[in-house]
């Protein structure tokens, strides 16, 4: 990355598009280096929700990767994807910094400072690929060896996005194939290989433009190219019907009352959030209405312990009815009091006919980490993350049986992110429901980014989706992933909407789960050994 007579020879001298890069990379200084990779993460952001500007990886990926050649050691490799890294991370997530705002007690910058410490953290699976990267060709040149580099490049970032959806608890927000989220079309081999396939292939796109400065490879480049393109659009475009079916005698409300952050969980407000949530839900054109949708805690009051209150809410019901929504559910144990981010189906009698407790919770949000708690405590910051009492962690994903419902698995929140862990095996159900707040976001590119892996999550599935949130986007989506009825970011409203019936057929993704992401990869992994047997084979004179 600097000026160096004893830097790792990158080119021979045939390639002249990427020689001249290299030559200009090598006479970057330090610290110009560093400010261009930076530069490059950052506007690499703009590929994902809601922007999509999707071209800006033909230049971020291919520069990342011959920066990452030009290196002098697997120390300074690393470096170039880790600094790459934090500013693809904080770019793409800064919205979480938004989540401190509404806490008075803290600065509007810690939340910004804890932004920066996350995508310190993520940026060390971006430094993994470029560090290995260098090891694995440190030797070779951008001539003969672009092909194979460009290869290991795609292996490498796609398997350290599968690691970062698991590992740690999983963190898989803003995977490479999201950019795709403009077009239903171009998202619909997720219901083949999921999001991480798509992401491999969306990567491997990513390097045609460069491969096709090679005079040699323009060709073959272009073909494969096209071909991965002409795939991913005839494949969705003909996956597409026009028409859906729907389940008879099931008609949603959902409602998105738009409360701020600020006003939703003080004491003073609760009771008149409750009568807001009561009053949108008994509008206009309530008439056939069968089911009530609430967002995730939308009634602060322990309603599986208060039978008064629960028969308060059905008031509002006809008969048949149920409200569906979210609240905190209190288990007073002996000499302990656990608190689960739970949901709750309410009958037109008061009665319980369901709750299922959230399972994967949002570390630092809902709870410290056991082996970080200890640090934490003892100075105060505790309060600062989840509030001063972490959230207990439920079963795990379960399907519901709730009257007049087909089976239902309830996703709230964070938990609609996890490509294929949104569902019980063993139970499958037949719609999924999302309730979320999202208000703690604001304005910002986070809850549209959560809306896509929504959609996302429906396609991978084969089934419908329904998505109540505090502030939006509350939207019906069918299990194509498309939007057939929205209510805005940002605003207060209600919509009425059938429930789209499953596919007839499981999808590929729902049956063999990333074990396509995985053949994928083993299979490009073999090309690679291939192509590298070649080219020695070639350079020996054989």
């Amino acid at each position: 990355m600097i000026k160096n007579d004893q830097a790792t020879p990158v080119s021979d001298g045939k390639d002249t598009f990427i020689a001249k890069i290299c030559e200009t990379v090598i006479g970057l200084s330090l610290n110009k280096s560093r400010i261009i990779i930076f530069v490059a993460g950052l506007i690499s952001a703009l590929s994902f929700a809601p922007i999509y500007f999707f071209p800006v990886l033909f230049i971020s990926f291919p520069l990342l990767l011959i920066m990452t050649k030009n290196s002098r050691s697997v120390k300074e490799s690393f470096l170039v994807g880790y600094i790459f890294g934090l500013g693809h991370f904080f770019a793409g997530l800064y919205w979480i910094g938004n989540s401190f705002a509404v806490e008075p007690s803290v600065p509007d910058w810690a939340g910004y400072l804890m932004v920066a410490v996350l995508a310190a953290f993520l940026s060390l699976f971006s430094g993994m690929v470029t560090g290995l990267l260098y090891a694995i060709h440190k030797n070779s040149t951008f001539h003969r060896h672009l092909v194979s580099m460009v290869l290991t490049f795609i292996i490498l970032w796609s398997l350290s996005e599968w690691l970062r959806g698991h590992l740690f608890t999983g963190f898989p927000w803003n995977l490479s194939g999201y950019v795709w989220g403009f077009s239903d079309i171009m998202l619909q081999s997720t219901a083949i290989w999921g999001i991480y396939g798509l992401g491999t292939i969306t990567i491997g796109l990513c390097f045609i433009p460069l491969l096709m400065t090679e005079i040699r490879l323009r060709m073959g480049a272009g073909i494969c190219g096209g071909a991965l393109l002409g795939f991913l659009f005839l494949f969705g475009l003909f996956r597409l019907p026009e028409n859906i079916d729907y389940v008879e005698d099931v008609n949603l409300r959902v409602v998105q009352p738009s409360i701020p952050q600020q006003d939703k969980w003080s004491y003073q407000n609760w009771g008149n959030n409750l009568l807001t949530f009561m009053d949108m839900s008994e509008g206009k054109s309530a008439d056939g209405v069968t089911h009530i949708i609430w967002p995730e805690t939308s009634v602060l009051y322990s309603l599986s312990e208060e039978p008064s209150r629960r028969h308060l809410m059905s008031k509002i019901l006809s008969d048949g009815g149920t409200i569906l929504t979210g609240f905190p559910r209190r288990q007073r144990d002996e000499d302990s009091m656990r608190i689960f981010n739970s949901f709750i189906a309410i009958d037109d009698q008061g009665e319980i006919q369901g709750i299922y407790d959230k399972s994967h919770l949002v570390p630092f949000g809902e709870y410290i980490p056991s082996f970080i708690k200890n640090i934490l405590v003892p100075f105060g910051f505790n309060q600062i993350f989840s509030g001063g009492q972490d959230f207990s962690e439920g079963d795990g994903v379960k399907t519901l049986t709730i009257d007049g419902l087909p089976p239902v698995g309830i996703l709230i929140c964070y938990e609609v992110i996890f490509p294929g862990q949104v569902t019980d095996s063993a139970n499958r159900p037949e719609w999924l429901l999302n309730i979320t707040n999202d208000a703690w976001y604001g304005q910002s590119t986070g809850p549209y980014q959560h809306l896509l892996q929504s959609r996302v999550r429906a396609i991978e599935e084969g089934m419908p989706l329904v998505r109540s949130a505090n502030t939006g986007v509350s939207a019906i989506i069918d299990p194509y992933g498309r939007l057939l009825n929205q209510i805005p970011l940002n605003e207060k409203g209600v919509m009425n909407n059938r429930l789209p019936k499953p596919l007839k057929e499981i999808t590929i993704y729902s049956y063999m789960k990333d074990w396509q992401f995985i053949i994928i990869n083993a299979m490009l992994s073999i090309l690679n050994i291939m192509l590298a047997v070649r080219v020695t084979r070639q350079g020996n004179g054989h």
